[in-house]
């Protein structure tokens, strides 16, 4: 079985101008994601897709092959759906396709290790994601989602909800091809602590991953 990562990594960002470039405990953002998947060592090849020549060159010198980012792609309308559809197209030979974003810089390389080897040893599973279990009293549109007010259980007791990471998805190539979706029909979901789940997004985000890295993973 043949798989396939597929790393974006834009030039151009809106909430935190440059994000993936910003320095993060003295080093560029979009390097620790890069240099976990090199670590974790698990994927035929490894696909950067970007619109900056500063990070093709590092693709090319981590053993990885760059993708120039088509500039429709690159617009905010644009998803991971739309990304990954387009990298099924131009390389159609892999049996499974994996998704990882840079935002997550501590995804770390046994996780993706276990994403991988779990997806591709089922019979049951045709996707996977990493996720947080969330165990809070949520609400959505004015409504309670995991819990009935007037029966308050104790927290330990509800029922969690989980939460996207947005760090790595996989997904065999034919479930991508029928749902046209990272997430197929029958997705695994591997559950990691809030540290490893830390996605960058705005400027605080920055700022508790600093803290984060220091404190938990020594940076």
């Amino acid at each position: 079985m043949k798989t396939a990562s597929f790393i974006p990594i834009k030039a151009n960002s809106e909430r935190v101008p440059g994000k993936n470039f910003r320095m993060l405990n003295g080093k560029k953002l979009y390097t620790y994601l890069c240099e976990h998947v090199q670590t974790a060592d698990v994927f035929d090849a490894v696909y950067v897709d970007t619109n900056s020549e500063e990070i093709a060159a590092y693709a090319r010198q981590m053993g990885f092959i760059p993708i120039q980012r088509r500039p429709e792609l690159a617009q905010s309308s644009a998803n991971g759906n739309d990304l990954l559809g387009y990298h099924r197209q131009l390389y159609p030979q892999y049996d499974y396709y994996f998704q990882l974003f840079v935002t997550a810089p501590y995804l770390q390389p046994g996780t993706i290790r276990t994403c991988v080897e779990t997806l591709l040893s089922s019979e049951e599973y045709d996707s996977c994601f990493t996720v947080t279990k969330n165990h809070g009293f949520y609400w959505f549109h004015g409504m309670p989602i995991n819990y009935r007010p007037g029966i308050l259980p104790r927290s330990q007791d509800l029922t969690p909800v989980m939460e996207e990471t947005t760090g790595l998805y996989g997904i065999r190539g034919t479930s991508l091809e029928r749902y046209r979706c990272r997430i197929g029909r029958k997705p695994y979901l591997h559950v990691v602590d809030a540290y490893e789940a830390v996605d960058i997004n705005t400027e605080e985000d920055l700022k508790v991953a600093e803290l984060i890295g220091k404190a938990i993973y020594g940076l």
